[in-house]
């Protein structure tokens, strides 16, 4: 374009601030959590080769990781308007190589490249990823959606170039817990000899899903659900979504934006889980075995992705039906879903701290258990032996 031929007058900003309005933002981590610490740890120059950062699903993993890399790349420490910087948030920045699970191709040789076009929209929309609103940007629900052996080779090729503004080289691998075996292998001979100036950053959701010999040598980062009460708040005042509508949002994520955000836009996908969670109480309760294995049959049918949305959906509302124990709950759960009944008035006078606890121990179990690839029948039906001592 020529430029005396254009003016960036005309549109009210620079140059700069005009092409910024088309590139994504990256979210903002707050100061007061704890990645921000590590995320300014990067302009120290003491950073580890090897970093393996766990969240759960829909947290704030991927944007800390996302802001931990800026600051790599920038020579201002992540000013967000340089060259660098924009590269960056593009997923376009030469030094900056990704890696995640695609669909697997008939030789089993997909790899990430192929579907960078895709994974940028994806996260375009998706600040917080869900990992199966991925496989579903795939259409992969019914195939295998993996980190491939070809992809293995590539990992090593990447990280042999040389780097392009003379500065660092970064992997980042999201979700290594679905790397194929023989990739996992190679990536671990790749940490165990390292190239000069590499870094690699794992984002999992799933810990016990890698290889232990991998997260030995990795430093680990834990990054906890960003928080109700945080999710609340960024839902009415960013998303500007009703404030009832908010709480239960906040609540039934277990503190995670993705999640919320996830559920808003599906309402559908929540009511089958609201369904069975009170189903599974009402069974449990009346000590019904032949209904709680009918039960567990058909939830055992699910896939791993629906488990785990249950478990959380499940201790989402077990929460809020303690509290109600105590006070008036504004923006209870299942008002969301007027086409369940369920007497939480009821429910919420059979609860006491020791009941509570041992429900919500259960549905951890089962949520670990479930990304161990244990079988899911045995674990829903343990699972509910549990919540019926409760009762």
């Amino acid at each position: 374009m020529n430029s005396r031929l254009f003016s960036w007058k005309k549109y009210g900003t620079s140059k700069v601030g005009f092409y910024l309005r088309f590139v994504p933002e990256i979210f903002d981590i707050p100061e007061s959590y704890p990645a921000s610490p590590w995320i300014h740890q990067a302009a120290s120059g003491h950073i580890p080769h090897a970093q393996l950062i766990i969240s759960q699903n829909g947290g704030l993993a991927w944007p800390a990781v996302q802001r931990y890399v800026q600051s790599l790349v920038c020579r201002n420490g992540g000013c967000g308007t340089c060259d660098g910087c924009i590269q960056h948030r593009q997923l376009a920045h030469p030094d900056v190589h990704y890696i995640f699970p695609v669909v697997a191709s008939a030789s089993g040789s997909g790899t990430s490249d192929s579907f960078l076009g895709e994974f940028r929209n994806f996260l375009k929309f998706n600040k917080f990823p869900v990992v199966r609103n991925w496989i579903e940007a795939l259409d992969g629900s019914q195939k295998v959606v993996q980190i491939s052996v070809k992809e293995a080779k590539r990992m090593g090729d990447l990280l042999s170039l040389t780097s392009h503004s003379g500065g660092y080289k970064i992997l980042v691998i999201w979700l290594p817990e679905r790397l194929h075996e023989s990739a996992a292998n190679k990536l671990l001979k790749t940490l165990e000899e390292p190239e000069p100036k590499t870094i690699i950053l794992l984002i999992s959701h799933q810990e016990d899903g890698i290889l232990g010999t991998i997260r030995s040598r990795c430093q680990t980062l834990y990054l906890p659900p960003w928080g109700r009460t945080e999710v609340e708040r960024w839902l009415i005042d960013e998303r500007k979504i009703d404030p009832n509508q908010a709480k239960i949002l906040s609540a039934l994520s277990g503190g995670e934006p993705g999640v919320a955000l996830d559920f808003l836009e599906n309402r559908e996908r929540l009511l089958p889980l609201a369904e069975h969670f009170v189903e599974w109480l009402r069974l449990a309760f009346k000590k019904d075995l032949p209904g709680l294995q009918q039960w567990v049959d058909h939830l055992g049918a699910w896939n791993r992705e629906q488990q785990r949305d249950f478990l959380v959906f499940s201790g989402g509302v077990l929460s809020q039906l303690e509290r109600k124990r105590h006070q008036a709950l504004r923006g209870f759960s299942l008002d969301w879903f007027p086409e369940v009944s369920f007497n939480a008035e009821g429910f919420s006078k059979l609860m006491d701290r020791q009941k509570v606890s041992l429900m919500h121990k259960t549905l951890d179990d089962a949520f670990k258990d479930v990304g161990r690839n244990v079988n899911a029948r045995l674990v829903f039906f343990d699972a509910s032996l549990q919540l019926m001592k409760a009762f």
